[in-house]
């Protein structure tokens, strides 16, 4: 204690003495708690349920109040029948307060005379008790009832939700609650025992990250490698073209260009070469065999491993708000990011191409010629060719093809809407990879109309970037929470608004930021301790394309990404099927697979599971069946795991045929040409198993065909067969080449990777 009362010997003792030993033990104590233990308002005990129809029952407990204890020694029964709403919907907050009250009345005698010793009998309290006191507060008739709002002087307990019968539920109010040391002991032993699980990964970040950055410096950057092709090309037309010549060409079949796809005779693919021809095809789009499986969720076509919202960031802490409808109202174009896709190609014509390199070159565009759905029409700009070159991986071995594009968003596929409204934001600085499933928005006060529309999108220069929105979600003012109105950072002024989104994938290292759009009177919390923790800034739009920044506050909210229950999950999906057999699968769909993540199609052959893989891994369909079970096998950990869109999904199965016939585009030559040379690789070739045919169409309507004169065949150190067909021709003007190709199975193809020629005088 800090004081104490000195008592003597033989000394006069007053009454004031003994009370001043009281309080200053009392004191005492009340220092004690609000310095060490809580010094705002919290309590414990008072758990509540549901006794009666219309009654609550709170069981003993305390209060704390700037240091201060009340107690509550017996149960309190609360009866909210007069509270019911009459129509709809009501909630009841159940508040306690404190107050001290003199209780204990006993008669004691009073001294009146002192020397006759004449004394007086009173009835007086003999004790005072600090105690709480319960009662409730009720809110305003809603179907959607907010919160009801509280005095700053009293401590919420609980909620309790009401409709004309009774009481429909009853929320215990967590925030207030205070914590008991037992509790937390035991979760600082938690935390404990999870540091020592991971300090020796986490703890060697610093190394590893300046070790990886040291092996860095070893690698190409992809813009060299891109470079490396353009020079590469120059080298090889040097090495073929004749020292005198009136025309030379190349064509590495990545595109149709160089390519006569209306000749009558014109029946082959092409695809990193030219390819067999298709015998038959199905087309269709992959969907879940079981749209209720129980181990996924769908949301609006995308397709995740079952997950629970995890509180990932939270900006607490509350210094005020900020009133939405005081900036300028605008009317804003956004442009809204699609998903990127991945494509997946496996079957017995799935041969590998040395070609498929030149995607590198800048001179191919990946994205349309890889990604494309049928029937959709892209217009893609130079730079954007440029930089679906650099940012397009592929996997190309025997069989099995894998194409993925590294940005989990592109504006290839992208829509646009017109938003009008006042604009605030706040960024934020993404940690670690996550898909964002809900955001926690905190309003002090709403309007009665305006709908607030949510936006996630990148930022540039770290500003809110609205022609780069990644999600896009919206709430009705019914749907807002709002709490009290008292501006005290102690009290459970403040209700979150909880705002589940399609899930959204966020890199780590990135900025990002979070944008309200709204005509309604709304006001947004706002926070200045957790700038730390949000590394961003508060802006507001002034003239839709430029946004003021907010240095001091940042707008108060949480975050919450997926976290899933299971770190491997097959999903079952409708079979594949195509009359006559199937040989070659094609599955093309927009989807993310994070790093550290992966997911495989898997098809069953003869009752069991086999992935589609490189040979001779794969599954056997030379059998051609035709009907294909086909799952999804989604692995990652219990904060990251692959998702599948299948929206915009496309399967195609097939098989292919045993011959082709490609027709070249025609040349028209500036001076006539008495020898043609066609050099050609042909790669998977096999002599006893195909033929392949070079001859030239000449003539005023291209209708004779010549057979070379000359033919030779040269085996290179990878296996692949370069034939080289000289003609001798007389004053040809006009030409186009024309290569037959067969296969004894079509199980057994090959394919044209690329062809040289040039034609002299």
């Amino acid at each position: 204690m800090e004081s104490t009362v000195i008592f003597r010997d033989r000394q006069e003792l007053q009454s004031a003495d003994l009370n001043n030993a009281q309080d200053f033990a009392r004191a005492s104590l009340d220092h004690i708690v609000k310095d060490a233990v809580d010094g705002g308002r919290a309590y414990t005990g008072f758990t509540a349920s549901k006794t009666a129809a219309s009654e609550i029952t709170l069981s003993a407990g305390r209060l704390y109040a700037g240091g201060q204890v009340y107690g509550r020694d017996e149960t309190v029964v609360i009866d909210v029948f007069n509270s019911l709403p009459l129509v709809t919907k009501k909630r009841v907050a159940i508040v306690a307060y404190g107050q001290a009250v003199d209780t204990d009345v006993q008669p004691r005698d009073f001294l009146i005379d002192a020397q006759l010793g004449t004394t007086e009998p009173q009835s007086v309290a003999m004790e005072n008790h600090r105690r709480a006191e319960l009662s409730a507060v009720a809110g305003t008739e809603s179907p959607d009832p907010a919160y009801p709002p509280t005095d700053a002087n009293v401590t919420v307990i609980c909620y309790a939700l009401l409709d004309t019968s009774g009481i429909v539920s009853i929320e215990q109010w967590a925030p207030t609650q205070l914590p008991n040391l037992r509790l937390v002991s035991n979760r600082v032993s938690a935390l404990e025992t999870w540091r020592g699980q991971i300090s020796g990964q986490v703890d060697t970040l610093r190394t590893d990250l300046a070790a990886l950055a040291d092996r860095m410096q070893l690698f190409a950057l992809k813009s060299d490698m891109v470079d490396l092709l353009k020079q590469l090309e120059e080298l090889r037309r040097k090495v073929y073209e004749p020292s005198a010549y009136v025309f030379y060409g190349s064509n590495h079949f990545l595109d149709l260009v160089g390519t006569n796809t209306a000749h009558s005779t014109y029946d082959a693919v092409i695809g990193e070469g030219i390819r067999f021809p298709l015998a038959g095809s199905a087309t269709g789009a992959l969907s879940l065999l079981n749209p209720n499986n129980p181990y996924v969720t769908v949301n609006s076509g995308l397709v995740l491993p079952k997950y629970t919202h995890g509180l990932r960031m939270n900006l607490a802490g509350y210094n005020g708000e900020t009133r939405m409808a005081q900036y300028t109202f605008e009317t804003t174009t956004i442009s809204q990011l699609s998903r990127t896709r991945q494509r997946i190609r496996y079957g017995s014509a799935k041969t590998v191409c040395t070609n498929s390199a030149w995607w590198r070159g800048g001179t191919f565009d990946p994205v349309t010629g890889v990604f494309r759905i049928n029937g959709e029409t892209w217009e893609v700009a130079a730079v954007d060719r440029a930089n679906a070159t650099i940012n397009h991986k592929f996997i190309r071995v025997t069989q099995f093809w894998l194409d993925t594009y590294e940005e989990p968003y592109w504006d290839y596929v992208k829509t646009t809407a017109s938003l009008s409204g006042q604009q605030v934001a706040q960024t934020f600085l993404n940690s670690q990879d996550g898909w964002l499933s809900q955001i926690g928005l905190y309003f002090s006060r709403k309007g009665g109309t305006g709908d607030v529309n949510i936006l996630v999108c990148e930022t540039a220069y770290g500003m809110p970037d609205l022609s780069r929105v990644i999600s896009r979600t919206t709430i009705t003012p019914a749907a807002i929470q709002i709490g009290a109105s008292a501006a005290n950072a102690a009290l459970p002024a403040l209700v979150e608004t909880p705002v589940p989104i399609v899930p959204t994938y966020l890199k780590s290292g990135r900025r990002y930021a979070i944008v309200l759009v709204t005509t309604g009177d709304h006001y947004v919390a706002m926070t200045n301790t957790d700038n730390g923790v949000v590394q961003g800034t508060f802006f507001v739009s002034t003239d839709g394309a430029f946004f003021a920044g907010n240095l001091v506050d940042d707008m108060k909210m949480r975050l919450y990404y997926a976290k899933f229950a299971a770190s491997r999950v097959g999903v079952e999906l409708t079979p594949l099927q195509l009359a006559g057999g199937i040989l070659d699968i094609d599955l093309l769909f927009d989807g993310i697979t994070p790093p550290a993540c992966r997911i495989d199609f898997e098809v069953q052959v003869a009752g069991a599971w086999i992935a589609l893989d490189a040979a001779p891994n794969g599954p056997n369909l030379s059998s051609l069946p035709a009907i294909l079970p086909l799952r999804a096998v989604m692995n990652g950990t219990p904060d990251l795991m692959p998702g599948i869109g299948l929206n915009a999904s496309q399967s195609i199965v097939s098989r292919n045929k045993t011959a082709f016939t490609w027709i070249g585009a025609t040349r028209t030559l500036g001076s006539p040409s008495n020898s043609i040379k066609i050099i050609v690789d042909l790669q998977a070739f096999d002599a006893a198993k195909h033929t392949a045919t070079i001859s030239l169409l000449t003539g005023a309507t291209l209708a004779t065909a010549k057979a070379a004169d000359v033919v030779q065949s040269q085996t290179l150190p990878d296996g692949t067969i370069r034939r080289t067909a000289t003609f001798n021709v007389s004053a040809v003007s006009n030409y186009a080449v024309k290569i037959v190709g067969g296969a004894n199975s079509a199980a057994e193809p090959f394919h044209v990777a690329e062809m040289i020629e040039f034609a002299q005088t």
